[in-house]
């Protein structure tokens, strides 16, 4: 059995804000001095499509990535499944410092390098595709809520495929990689090739091993945590779906 300890996110407390639901300021600062100290590698999640332009913040880290694994994220798309890449950075001050200059909080995410005015070219390009999925949305909202109990999954994906045929051909006639800017989130830290605290930004999750008791101690003064016991065993990098060292 391991000690783990799970950041109180809005599932514990709904009435408040999750802007309110983070570690930031001085308290953000000790945690990252906490998490830098302990790992000697730490990993982001780079989101967008594969040739989206670079982030900032993976063009400044690109001297430290040692390696990448895929993401936990599987995106349906009209030509496939798709997965996010992580990339793994070496845990130096340098790269510390720079992180911080793009964080600045638990949950926080990296903003858009998009120029001005990108959004609303974005919204002219593909407004025939958000239309068209939009009414594919509401088909299915309506076939779901008159759907038999005994609707098999074939039978759902068939329907699913036929509801947006229409907005996926417009899609394909306009759609490029390059219209998007990457951004990066989901920071996770690893010790010996070990996660020891792992991020998931957009559904404000975050979870620490609580095992070294001094870390677990720090923690606890930085923020608001549940604590728990797990038989499920440590995660390793090497181990990570996709996992590649650079150079080896």
């Amino acid at each position: 059995m391991r000690n783990l300890l799970t950041f109180k996110n809005s599932s514990y407390y709904p009435t408040r804000r999750k802007q309110e639901l983070t570690i930031a300021g001085e308290a953000f600062q000790a945690l990252m001095d906490l998490c830098f100290d302990r790992a000697d590698c730490f990993s982001l999640h780079r989101c967008g499509w594969e040739k989206a332009w670079d982030g900032a913040l993976e063009q400044a880290l690109r001297p430290f990535c040692l390696g990448e694994y895929l993401s936990y994220a599987r995106i349906q798309r009209y030509d496939g499944e798709f997965r996010e890449k992580c990339y793994v950075y070496r845990a130096s001050r340098k790269a510390k410092a720079i992180f911080l200059q793009h964080w600045t909080h638990l949950f926080d995410r990296e903003i858009s390098r998009a120029p001005a005015g990108h959004d609303a070219y974005l919204r002219e390009k593909y407004a025939a595709y958000d239309k068209a999925a939009e009414a594919a949305s509401e088909r299915v909202g309506e076939f779901l809520d008159h759907a038999p109990r005994d609707l098999s999954d074939a039978a759902f994906n068939a329907f699913l495929r036929e509801a947006y045929r229409e907005a996926e051909t417009l899609r394909q006639q306009v759609f490029s990689e390059r219209d998007y800017y990457a951004n990066m989130e989901d920071p996770c830290f690893f010790d010996n090739g070990v996660l020891f605290l792992e991020t998931v930004t957009h559904e404000t999750l975050c979870f620490a091993d609580a095992d070294d008791p001094a870390f677990a101690a720090a923690l606890r003064r930085l923020g608001d945590w549940a604590e728990e016991r797990t038989s499920r065993p440590p995660v390793r990098l090497e181990a990570m779906e996709g996992y590649r060292r650079y150079g080896l």
